[in-house]
């Protein structure tokens, strides 16, 4: 057997070729300059709209209880509430932490895996979990019908997503038991309409109407007990 040191014939790694992409470029040197995390994940955000050209782009993060809203967004609207479609869908990522996609024309969501999957022309919004160490600290929420879908760089997206959950792990996060509290709240005459609404979106899925609506299931069945009462 021939030792390291007599083997002539070494061979010189070969270089890497090619110049480093602009947009790598331009994400390390947002990170390496950033000072206050919600203008460093602003301008992440501002890039990452400009790259994929997407005009709607913007990130969930929960809001007590069971409900999401748009802490950033590309668009400038902060605050923002989002439809039933997508809160629906976040309430499943939450639990889960896979990519989720809803088609146009429907109200349920879809798995999606970056590696296994492609996104189609028939895709209208593609929601990505901001994960660190297995926690969904908040979701990415892309509108990708302008430009279509099939054309997102999706890989692009998952390294600047990634970025923005390290940002976000070191800000001031309510921990989730604060979070998903469900303080108690009066039975009111108008809440059969909207739970029986609900109910309905969700195919019968009690339990996810609840989650949707921002109740437990007990919370659900007692208010629907409530109400029939009253009826």
């Amino acid at each position: 057997m021939n030792s390291i040191a007599d083997l002539k014939d070494y061979r010189r790694v070969a270089a890497l070729s090619g110049a480093t992409p602009h947009w790598l470029m331009a994400v390390s040197h947002i990170v390496e300059n950033r000072q206050q995390d919600q203008e460093t994940i602003g301008q992440l955000l501002a890039l990452l709209s400009e790259l994929t050209e997407l005009r709607n782009i913007s990130i969930a993060v929960p809001d007590s209880p069971s409900r999401f809203r748009a802490r950033y967004s590309s668009s400038g609207v902060t605050d923002g509430i989002y439809s039933f479609a997508v809160q629906h869908a976040l309430c499943r990522q939450f639990g889960s932490g896979e990519w989720l996609t809803i088609k146009e024309g429907e109200e349920r969501s879809d798995a999606f895996v970056p590696l296994e999957h492609a996104l189609t022309e028939h895709d209208r919004c593609l929601l990505m979990p901001l994960t660190l160490r297995g926690h969904v600290l908040a979701s990415l929420v892309m509108d990708v019908r302008y430009p279509p879908a099939h054309l997102l760089d999706v890989g692009l997206v998952n390294f600047i997503g990634t970025q923005m959950a390290a940002i976000l792990a070191t800000q001031v996060v309510p921990n989730f038991v604060t979070l998903y509290a469900r303080p108690y709240q009066r039975v009111q005459d108008n809440d059969l309409d909207d739970i029986q609404q609900a109910i309905d979106k969700c195919n019968g899925n009690k339990t996810m109407a609840a989650k949707v609506l921002g109740l437990t299931p007990r919370q659900l069945r007692y208010r629907l007990a409530k109400l029939c009462e009253a009826s």
